[in-house]
């Protein structure tokens, strides 16, 4: 049996209630995701002035590419743990300080 849509799939096997709670859960994950790209792009705006490096400096500092460096200004990178570890380590923060604000 074929289903129109997602939504109809997810109607056939879950009840509001459930549906409800994904959905609740998917807004929840979002907004920590915004947040921690924030933070992100905060600390390394701040790290580049009161270091006075430039975007091409601290791009080769990451070794990181010009458009990956650009997306994490911006708050839209999405990084692993290893590249946020590397991130964090170049600017000599520790994570705890930086979720406590």
């Amino acid at each position: 049996m074929k289903t129109k849509s997602f939504q109809d799939y997810l109607n056939k096997r879950l009840n509001k209630q459930e549906i409800a709670e994904i959905k609740e859960q998917a807004q929840r994950e979002i907004k920590i995701l915004k947040s921690f790209q924030k933070i992100l792009a905060d600390m390394t705006n701040e790290y580049m002035e009161k270091n006075k490096i430039g975007f091409n400096e601290l791009a080769r500092l990451l070794a990181s590419s010009p458009s990956q460096l650009a997306k994490i200004q911006k708050g839209e990178a999405n990084l692993r743990l290893s590249s946020v570890a590397h991130l964090f380590a170049l600017m000599n923060k520790d994570p705890k300080d930086i979720f406590r604000k």
